[in-house]
């Protein structure tokens, strides 16, 4: 091969290298969560009336330390299992985090008012694998893994900026949070 073709095949390979990259990139990017609720709760939307009209008045609710956030406990059950809810109310409905364990240990959590899906609005449950998660999220701004334990870290800029946290057991998705601050 003469050096011209070889300088030519060179270019060619360069082009279709970074062709290829801007793909992968654009396509970690369109992977961005836009879900920001769950249960018919949606964060930065929805306050505490819309949370005990949609989910039911919790007998459980436990006040921040400096009193200007109200967390609603809830637990629920179906068919794969049992779960809990957690909703940070200051006006709004800051955060949102569904859960394997209790999130706050030695508190009551109250039953939900109705039978309903936790699934996320992307359609994401408790029990997902972390390849499903990446397949409707994409690649996570952050990830961290420790023993049987990993963390995915998503945010995102919609009307403000979320941040969602998944947590994973043994490759399963055991706690989901999307939150936002004005």
């Amino acid at each position: 091969m003469n050096s011209s073709v070889q300088k030519i095949a060179g270019c060619v390979a360069f082009v279709l290298l970074l062709t290829g990259a801007g793909q992968v990139a654009a396509a970690e990017r369109e992977g961005a969560p836009t879900d920001t609720g769950i249960a018919t709760v949606r964060v930065g939307t929805d306050g505490a009336p819309d949370v005990e009209r949609k989910l039911g008045a919790s007998p459980c609710m436990v006040p921040s330390l400096t009193g200007d956030t109200v967390s609603y406990l809830y637990n629920a059950k179906d068919a794969k299992g049992h779960y809990f809810l957690r909703l940070e109310v200051n006006g709004r409905v800051d955060a949102i985090t569904v859960s394997k364990d209790p999130p706050l240990a030695g508190v009551c959590y109250a039953p939900l008012a109705h039978t309903m899906s936790l699934r996320t609005e992307g359609g994401l449950e408790l029990g997902a694998t972390m390849e499903e998660v990446l397949r409707v999220y994409g690649k996570p701004m952050e990830r961290f893994a420790v023993g049987s334990m990993a963390r995915f870290r998503y945010v995102a800029m919609l009307d403000r900026t979320y941040e969602w946290d998944l947590v994973f057991r043994d490759g399963r998705l055991v706690e989901w949070t999307v939150g936002s601050e004005e």
